[in-house]
This record gives C-alpha cells, sequence and structure tokens, in this order.
C-alpha cells in the first residue's frame, strides 16, 4: 500500500492495524553485555508475534543490530541494510520500540524518517506512539529525539565525572583485558597470570635487549602460536602500547585520553608529562623490573622520534636507491615504488603508485623488475659505446667532489654516537644482570651481541678514518682498479645513477607481455633517438615462463 492511500485511511479514523501492509521491524541493543542480549531477544520476539498476529499484515523477516551504539548510523549494518530494502519497496512499514533505538542524533532521526518517507515506507516508534504517516509526527518526533540526544550527552558527563572521582581515589580502571593481570572484582586489584606475565617480560626482553624490532617481536609471537588476551593476533599498535604502559612496571597510570565530543567521539590523547602517574606495586604488584622498563622505553622514544624525523624529511628516501623518483608512469605521470612481494622475495618489482594506492582498475601500467632494469641498462651501456676514460673521470671527478663536499666528520660522530649508546647499553645489561634481573647466560649472550656490533661499527669508522686521511692524487690507481671492476654492478650502477635523468613506463598496444621506456639520459650525444629491444623471462626456471620484451627509447636531454 502506497503512503497516500495510507494516509488517507488513516485520516478516515481507521487504526493502522485495518490496513493491508507489509511490516518489519528494527531492533538494537548497544552494549553485548548479557542483559542487553536477553533485552534483545525480547524486542525481537515481541516484535515478531505482534505482527504475525495481525492477519491484515504480512510479516518481513526483522532487522538488528547487536552491540552497536545509536551515536553512529554509519556503523549499524543491519539498520542501512534496512533503509536500502526500503528503497527497493520491500515494506510499507518499520516498527521499533522508540526512538533511542532508532537513532540518538536529531538530525539523523529526522533524516532517516524523511528518506523512508520519501520510499513510501513509514515508522512507528511504539513506546513513543509517534507513527511517521502523520502529518504531525515530524514536531513530535524532533522533541522527542532531541530529549534522547540529551540523555546521550547527560548520560556521557555522569560517565565522565564518576571516572574523574574513581581516579581521584585512586581506582584502577579499565584493566579487565590487560594482558599478564586478571583484575579482582571485590577488590579492584590487579592480580598476575604468571603464564601471560612470562609472555610480557619476553617481549620486554626481545626489544630492549635482543634489540629486535616491533614488527620482528609480532611475527615471532604469532609463528609461536600465542595470542592477546582477546584471542587476537599480536600487531605492532598493541606491542608499542604494552611497551609503553606504566602499569608493568607496578605504576598506577590514568587520564591518558579523553572523549571531547559525545556525538563525535572525537579523543584528545595527552601527553606523559600530563598523565597521571604514581608508583603503586602493592595494588599493581609489577611484571617488568624497573629497570627493564625504562630501558625499553627510551629505546622506543628514540625509534618513534627518528621514525617523526624521517617523514618531515621525505628528501631522505629520495635518493635511497638507485631508480627512486626516477621512474613514471606515462598515463597519470606518478612515480613508480620499489616492493617485495611475498611470492619473489629473490627479486625487487617497481611497480606504479596510483596502481599500488587504488588497484588495477585504476591504471594498468606494467611493473618492471630491478634485475630486468639492470640488464637493460647493461645492455645500453654496451650499445652506448662509452668511453672507458670519460666514465673514468667522471668517477674520479666524483670522488674528488666527496672528498671535498662530503662531511665526513659528521658521519665520524654519528659513528661514535653509536659506539658510546652501545657502551651505555652494555652498561645496562650488568646493571641488570647485578641486580639479578637478568641471568648470567642471557647476560653473556646480550654482550656478545653487543660485542660484534661494536666491532662492525669500529671497522666503519676505520674506513672513515682512512677515506678522510686518503691522498686525492692517486689517479693512476683508481683508473686501474675502475678499469677492472668496470663490468660489476657497483659499477655499472654509478654510471646509471649519472647517465639516468627518468623513465617512463607504458604498455605497448594493451599487450602486458611488451612494454616500451622512454629512457632519458641526462647529458646530451646527440639528438638522435635511438630505439632498441630487449627480451627477457619472467621467473626463474626455464620451462612454462613466458618471454617478454622491451621496447626502450634513448632520449637525451
Amino acid at each position: 500500500m502506497d503512503l497516500y492511500t495510507i494516509r488517507k485511511e488513516l485520516n478516515k479514523g481507521l487504526p493502522l492495524t485495518s490496513l493491508k501492509l507489509k511490516v518489519t521491524d528494527y531492533a538494537r541493543v548497544s552494549t553485548d553485555h548479557l542483559e542487553q542480549k536477553k533485552s534483545l531477544q525480547n524486542q525481537v520476539e515481541h516484535f515478531e508475534q505482534y505482527i504475525k498476529k495481525n492477519h491484515n499484515w504480512t510479516y518481513i523477516p526483522g532487522y538488528v543490530d547487536d552491540g552497536i551504539t545509536g551515536t553512529s548510523d554509519i556503523k549499524r549494518d543491519n539498520f542501512m541494510r534496512m533503509i536500502e530494502d526500503a528503497r527497493l519497496g520491500k515494506f510499507d512499514l518499520i516498527i521499533t520500540k522508540e526512538i533511542s533505538r532508532f537513532s540518538r542524533n536529531t538530525l539523523d532521526s529526522i533524516k532517516y524518517t524523511r528518506e523512508l518517507l520519501s520510499y513510501g515506507v513509514a515508522v512507528l516508534f511504539v513506546n513513543d506512539n509517534i507513527n511517521t504517516a502523520l502529518p504531525d509526527a515530524e514536531l513530535r518526533l524532533t522533541i522527542m529525539a532531541s530529549m534522547a540526544q540529551d540523555e546521550i550527552r547527560r548520560l556521557s558527563e555522569r560517565v565522565k565525572f564518576g571516572m574523574n572521582r574513581a581516579i581521584e581515589r585512586g581506582e584502577i580502571l579499565g584493566n579487565d583485558m590487560l594482558y599478564g593481570y586478571k583484575k579482582d572484582k571485590q577488590t579492584g586489584l590487579l592480580n598476575i597470570i604468571e603464564e601471560e606475565a612470562q609472555v610480557v617480560r619476553k617481549i620486554y626482553e626481545l626489544y630492549s635487549i635482543d634489540q629486535l624490532s616491533l614488527s620482528a617481536i609480532v611475527k615471532k609471537l604469532n609463528d609461536d602460536g600465542l595470542k592477546t588476551c582477546r584471542g587476537r593476533k599480536w600487531c605492532i599498535s598493541t606491542i608499542s602500547r604494552m611497551i609503553s604502559n606504566p602499569k608493568y612496571k607496578g605504576y598506577y597510570c590514568a587520564k591518558k585520553s579523553e572523549i571531547i565530543d559525545y556525538m563525535t567521539k572525537k579523543i584528545k590523547y595527552f601527553d606523559s608529562d600530563d598523565w597521571i602517574i604514581y608508583e603503586d606495586k602493592k595494588r599493581i604488584p609489577p611484571i617488568i623490573d624497573e629497570n627493564l622498563w625504562h630501558l625499553a622505553n627510551e629505546r622506543l622514544l628514540d625509534r618513534k622520534k627518528a621514525f617523526s624525523e624521517r617523514k618531515k624529511n621525505k628528501n631522505i628516501y629520495k635518493n635511497r636507491y638507485l631508480y627512486s623518483a626516477k621512474i613514471y608512469c606515462k598515463y597519470d605521470n606518478t612515480v613508480f615504488h620499489r616492493r617485495e612481494f611475498r611470492k619473489n622475495k629473490k627479486d625487487i618489482t617497481w611497480v606504479c603508485s596510483t596502481y599500488l594506492k587504488n588497484g588495477k582498475e585504476s591504471c594498468d601500467s606494467p611493473n618492471i623488475r630491478e634485475s630486468e632494469l639492470d640488464n637493460i641498462f647493461k645492455d645500453l651501456i654496451s650499445k652506448l659505446k662509452i668511453d672507458l676514460n670519460k666514465v673514468s673521470d667522471i668517477l674520479i671527478n666524483n670522488y674528488k667532489y666527496l672528498q671535498t663536499n662530503y662531511d665526513i666528520d659528521k658521519d665520524i660522530l654519528l659513528k661514535k654516537s653509536k659506539i658510546d649508546e652501545l657502551y651505555n647499553k652494555k652498561d645496562k645489561i650488568l646493571d641488570l644482570n647485578i641486580q639479578g634481573s637478568l641471568s648470567n647466560q642471557e647476560f653473556d649472550k646480550k654482550n656478545k651481541l653487543f660485542n660484534e656490533q661494536l666491532k662492525k661499527l669500529k671497522m666503519e669508522l676505520n674506513k672513515l678514518y682512512q677515506f678522510n686521511n686518503s691522498d686525492i692524487d692517486t689517479y693512476d690507481e683508481l683508473l686501474s682498479n675502475i678499469k677492472l671492476k668496470l663490468n660489476s654492478k657497483d659499477i655499472t650502477d654509478k654510471i646509471v645513477s649519472y647517465l639516468l635523468d627518468h623513465i617512463v613506463v607504458s604498455k605497448i598496444d594493451n599487450d602486458k607481455n611488451h612494454m616500451n621506456l622512454d629512457i632519458y639520459l641526462s647529458y646530451k650525444k646527440n639528438d638522435m633517438k635511438l630505439c632498441y629491444d630487449y627480451e627477457f623471462k619472467r621467473g626463474y626456471d626455464t620451462v612454462g615462463t613466458k618471454r617478454y620484451k622491451v621496447y626502450y627509447h634513448v632520449n637525451y636531454l
């Protein structure tokens, strides 16, 4: 039945139950607690019986959102599916308990009821006695929805007030799922779960003593089949939060963040200096020795600062690899990125960034492997018949330029700083060993690792000293070495780095097995555009591999 007919019949004084309608229902609870689940089940059963007992109505299976907050409609999958089904004309009427079950946002309540009315679907809010098919429904809906929204605001304020008072009393909040601990519901104290505590200690030692990265620790834990307290796989953010959590060293910690808007749920995260934190080992027994905790957090902070600096200065990566920022897609003029794909870690592949970001449909530009580029340039260099003496002169000049312009003193200071840092770490593990927090076996293992790192750094430092004191007039010796190593990848890379300005990649007639490279060299030999072709095979076995052909055009800038 269409909305016009429904309104006409209702205006005659006929009850809604006397109309021939296709009727569905919507139910929701905002938490997954047992009591709420029972409430949800009761809602569903009640509406189904209510609809089916009316012989004028046709029951359409209802829509349920379990444990989803009413402040966000986007996350309510079944609610949004109901709106779409209304557009398709699957029902005429939606029955729901009350406005707060439908939406606690006044604007959303009006928006969705208006949208449903545009599809010819009315909503009956049973407890509020509002039928949106009636003319005065929107005014009443606005008033009731505003009251429901204000109830959220007042509830949010009460929760925030209660949490602040609990913090003032030193009550331990939100630790039911803190890995390594179980909260005693009667006393409010934390008790150590020894099996999980052993994993926590292992994480801290792997990070601070073994110097493993967060990703390496994640891989090790997942490979060992260990799960988080929620039964999930480990991830980097989980490990990072665990390492920075002061509770593991026996400290009370609160006020790390606060929800600043109850509708948007926007959170403000406070700096560690603003946290409420103090030692409380009676109620929070430490799992980690305090010295080990600080050792891990010093490294975590240092790595975060280093990452932040790298993000600020993106130019660090511009010349990180031979082909960095030198390969471009013809179709969208975006740079190619270097990737190691899991299927073939033996070879590096350069791929269009648009393809990586948005998928094949956005850009079907061919990718190319680094080994293929290396072979193409080796082939190109042989065809160009580059004069060895000129190459030698270029490399000699680069060598002299480095000696003149390279800030070797800065590099020497950096190496010295890293050596001092390692000596400090050796001192710290010695302190941990003396205190009994680190066994003799572990101390010997870590000390050996640090000694090996020290040996490597000292060798690198010695090379820097030798370069700094070397004689720049050793032309004959350097030239002789260049001639001997001209065909080595190291020298070829230097030649390519000097000659190559950029490459433009494209397909040939939509054929994936053929690609075109426009290679632009940074020096001018002549005005001719040289064209070559190069064939290679993908794959490491020769049986059944496809042959690919590259046509490359050499342009001189």
